[in-house]
């Protein structure tokens, strides 16, 4: 099996780069503010050659680079990027998995020519989305995973069959899946690169390191039997609403989001789904372009509640033009979520309700899904002193 990998170097930079090129060439740090308690989640090259790391404190990040632009961490605009970028890819190859936000893995083994291949789709993304890539192939995910992220910028890097550990052995030992513990451990025993772990016997590494060291004792040997998980593009259900004239007031607005709302929430309950996400765009007379994403505490199907988020957000919003076209994306669907109620320690007070209820779900999930309880004179046991019966609407 031949597999490749299309690695996207500070994926999180170049999609803000991309999305505003007054940042290209500068020093820009992802993943809060100077003051915040958090870490660096993505930076520059400019960033990185003052010793800015990712997963460093951003204090750390701000005292090494001063000069550098933070930016919070957009995570839901990198998801989406990344995702578009998994969808590009799965029209040109039947296999296209996800290694994680800087990666994507596809199956090579089917091409004649897997260098032109993968070369030929690293420039259709530098021209579609905008992104710089490198890539590598191999035998397996790691060695691919590997070769693409030492691979220079737009170069392809091949790994031959069973030349895996040679290509792996003066490489660091950062690069494998380690986590932070065994890494300082493997470099505490004088450990730096593959070959020094690769050499070392599997039964030592096993007494030291557990199943992890295991792992990774095979990976620096270049070995590594996971198998390829196809990606599938994310549900969603969306809808447009376009306003002719532009529109300006805040009424025509809502009445617009609550005419989709009402379709969307028609279509989640048709099959018993909600939704956690919705994203609303809205596109201006002048060109521009809002996006704005929204995640609910409690999976909904409900029209007045998804309506209820966006009217928040627009009666605050100020916008510099008309407003033609309204699009709304839910995402993120599950099954609907239940509640726990007890109408058996009291006197029903609103029967109707009550059997409208128990009609509903024995029509979702079967007659026997609602039982009564049939009680038990002189039983010893509590275990004895009652059960349960189908339950029949037209008898109670």
């Amino acid at each position: 099996m031949r597999i490749g990998c299309i690695f996207f170097p500070n994926f999180a930079v170049q999609v803000e780069v991309r999305d505003n090129n007054a940042l290209s060439g500068k020093p820009i740090i992802i993943g809060g503010f100077p003051y915040q308690l958090k870490a660096v989640h993505d930076a520059s090259e400019e960033a990185m050659r003052q010793g800015v790391t990712r997963g460093m404190p951003l204090r750390q990040a701000h005292a090494l680079c001063p000069q550098a632009i933070f930016l919070p961490l957009a995570g839901d605009k990198y998801n989406d990027a990344f995702t578009h970028v998994l969808n590009f890819l799965a029209q040109y190859t039947l296999v296209v998995a996800m290694g994680a936000e800087t990666c994507a893995f596809l199956d090579a083994t089917l091409e004649r020519d897997e260098f032109s291949f993968i070369k030929e789709l690293m420039e259709i993304i530098e021209k579609k989305t905008g992104l710089h890539t490198s890539a590598g192939t191999a035998s397996n995910i790691f060695v691919a995973r590997v070769a693409g992220q030492v691979a220079k910028p737009g170069e392809c890097l091949i790994v031959p069959d069973d030349e895996e550990r040679g290509f792996l052995q003066n490489l660091p030992i950062d690069l494998l899946p380690a986590s932070p513990e065994s890494l300082r451990r493997l470099k505490l025993f004088g450990i730096y690169e593959m070959e020094q772990l690769a050499n070392l016997p599997i039964g030592a590494v096993k007494l030291q390191f557990g199943r992890e060291g295991q792992i990774l004792w095979e990976l620096a040997n270049g070995i590594d039997s996971s198998k390829l998980m196809p990606w599938k593009m994310p549900e969603a259900l969306t809808g447009e609403a376009f306003f002719e004239p532009p529109a300006e007031v805040l009424t025509m607005i809502l009445n617009g989001a609550d005419d989709l709302l009402n379709s969307l929430s028609g279509q989640l309950k048709q099959h018993w789904q909600c939704c956690r996400r919705l994203t609303m765009c809205l596109s201006f007379s002048n060109g521009d372009m809002v996006k704005r994403t929204f995640h609910f505490k409690e999976a909904t199907c409900s029209q007045e509640a998804m309506l209820r988020q966006l009217q928040h957000y627009l009666e605050r919003a100020r916008f510099a033009s008309l407003i033609e076209k309204m699009t709304i994306t839910l995402t993120d669907f599950c099954s609907e979520e239940g509640k726990q109620a007890s109408f058996l320690d009291a006197q029903v007070k609103h029967w109707e309700k009550l059997i409208t209820a128990i009609n509903q779900l024995q029509k979702r999930y079967g007659k026997g899904i609602v039982k009564q309880v049939l009680y038990k004179e002189r039983c010893l046991l509590p275990e004895d002193s009652f059960s349960f019966a189908n339950l029949d609407i037209k008898e109670t």
